[in-house]
């Protein structure tokens, strides 16, 4: 009985599809040929389940520059061998059907692979499925080594309604504060019950608070604007307004350092966090939250931010989402001058950071030493090359009423 529940339930993995969706495409220009310049345009997608079940089908319509079309893809559940097989049809070559990619789902990541050729070579070709849950990522990959190294060249991100392509928010400040030993638990208690509402009557979004669980006097957190100029409008509000007036001084009594701020955006229209579904616990709640937020800081130095984003996609994040981690959202310094001054910013900074969720920490460091074996030198020694230091992570445990 057990054994065909677990075949029975291999033919809903890709229930997370089914529905309508938008879609952001990026596209490699050109594919294996050391090329790094992306073409972004939007489409949508339909998936239904078919075969009582056991497949399902997908049609999209890609409004790709100069050169729209309609395509399908078929999927089929082998429930004896417990794996899917995945056709692509191109409305612009109906009569030819590709090589079905083969694979299935592990620990929330779908892994495909074929062989194919491409311009007369033979390839390995690869689909990955990452953030099911959140907002699913498609990638496809070729190899010409036999799967040794990867070229991502084609992406997808999906979003269930065209109201949240716009992703919160434009404008993230990952505040870092340093505390007085042992005044972390009495900064979070008057945070959670004087500064979250408040703070967001003007506007802003408080996305996120957390312990830092590897240094017990840091408390971090993450605020949203829709732009720079209402962030310098609500700053000043809530920080001339009455709430902040009678608290100041208990909360700044808890803090040492506060000026360890980053200013961030996104760096896609979709790789912002993604809040649709985002309750925050009500007033008063003090239940602890299970999982773990990990946020990793690239400190770039002179590299462009752009530079660095092309390398992540197409060499990081597959290495990343092979592992078993998928990256929730991504961002790059904002470059914009600090609109509200009398909170400083680190404006000399320009880094990269990416967040991931895990159930708990040995999830993330099983996982992480995962991605560190598959990063080969030729990777290993461009990141050394596009970043000053060792990137800096930070391992964070949200609080009661976090909304992350």
């Amino acid at each position: 009985m057990k054994e065909t529940e677990n075949q029975t339930k291999g033919s809903n993995d890709f229930d997370f599809l089914v529905g309508s969706w938008q879609v952001h495409h990026r596209r490699l220009k050109e594919r294996l040929a050391g090329n790094h310049e992306w073409i972004e345009f939007e489409g949508t997608c339909v998936m239904q389940k078919i075969l009582g079940g056991i497949g399902n089908m997908d049609e999209s319509v890609l409004e790709f520059p100069g050169d729209a079309y309609r395509a399908v893809a078929l999927r089929t559940y082998d429930a004896a061998k417990r794996r899917w097989s995945i056709w692509w049809v191109d409305g612009r070559n109906p009569g030819h059907l590709d090589p079905p990619v083969i694979g299935g789902f592990k620990d929330g990541v779908g892994t495909f692979y074929a062989e194919d050729t491409f311009k007369g070579k033979p390839i390995r070709v690869r689909f990955l499925w990452t953030n099911l849950i959140t907002q699913p990522h498609w990638e496809q990959a070729f190899s010409e080594d036999g799967g040794k190294t990867w070229e991502t060249n084609w992406t997808m991100e999906f979003v269930k309604s065209p109201a949240s392509r716009r992703t919160c928010c434009p404008v993230v400040e990952l505040r870092q504060y340093t505390l007085v030993p042992g005044q972390r638990e009495t900064l979070i208690a008057l945070f959670e019950r004087e500064f979250i509402e408040t703070q967001e009557t003007t506007g802003m979004t408080i996305i996120g608070q957390f312990r830092d669980i590897n240094n017990l006097d840091r408390f971090v957190w993450l605020r949203g604007f829709s732009d720079m100029e209402a962030r310098a409008m609500q700053l000043g509000e809530f920080y001339g307004g009455p709430v902040w007036k009678a608290h100041r001084d208990a909360a700044n009594a808890t803090i040492i350092d506060s000026d360890n701020v980053l200013l961030l955006r996104p760096t896609s229209a979709t790789s912002g966090f993604h809040l649709e579904q985002a309750r925050r616990a009500p007033l008063g709640s003090t239940n602890e939250r299970d999982g773990l937020w990990v946020a990793t800081i690239y400190h770039l130095g002179k590299t462009k931010g752009a530079d660095f984003v092309a390398f992540f996609e197409c060499e990081l994040r597959p290495q990343l989402a092979e592992a078993g981690i998928s990256v929730l959202a991504s961002f790059i310094t904002e470059t914009h001058p600090n609109t509200f001054p009398r909170l400083p910013v680190r404006e000399d900074a320009n880094v990269f950071v990416c967040f991931s969720h895990f159930p708990e920490r040995e999830a993330y460091e099983k996982a992480a030493a995962v991605a560190q074996s598959l990063r080969g030198r030729k990777v290993t020694m461009k990141l050394a090359e596009l970043t000053q230091e060792q990137p800096e992570v930070l391992l964070l445990s949200p609080t009661p009423r976090s909304l992350l």
